[in-house]
């Protein structure tokens, strides 16, 4: 996939809020799959509290934010947004895919989005990730 398809896709998804996510091992999605929801992190001993006695669910899945309103922004915005989250978002690990939902909250890192019942919009190849 290109970024033109890429941003056509994201366009037809219609949704209010577009992240970009870094799924985890044990996460494998495919385009139109629901997200399951992620875990607050556990900053005494550094990990998700999904691998802990103690598993705090969040009301949606992370995403980094892309800040591309649908409303608003024209293709050429849109695909400069996704491209500068996708380079922001390179630090963390995982494949990376393109999600989107309707309702979202704020998460404790900086640009971090929980969107609420999420959904692929596309699962990203690795070319289009480093074409970013």
């Amino acid at each position: 996939m290109n970024m033109q398809k890429l941003v056509d896709e994201i366009i037809n998804s219609g949704y209010t809020f577009i992240g970009i996510r870094h799924v985890s091992n044990d996460e494998s999605y495919q385009k139109g799959d629901c997200c399951r929801n992620s875990y607050d992190w556990d900053y005494v001993v550094d990990c998700s509290t999904y691998d802990t006695e103690s598993p705090v669910e969040l009301p949606g899945t992370c995403a980094y934010d892309t800040r591309i309103d649908l409303g608003w922004d024209e293709p050429e915005e849109i695909q400069e947004k996704l491209e500068k989250a996708l380079r922001e978002s390179s630090v963390y690990f995982g494949e990376a895919i393109v999600i989107g939902g309707d309702r979202m909250e704020y998460g404790n890192d900086e640009n971090e989005l929980i969107i609420a019942d999420a959904m692929v919009i596309e699962v990203l190849t690795k070319n289009v990730a480093l074409a970013a």
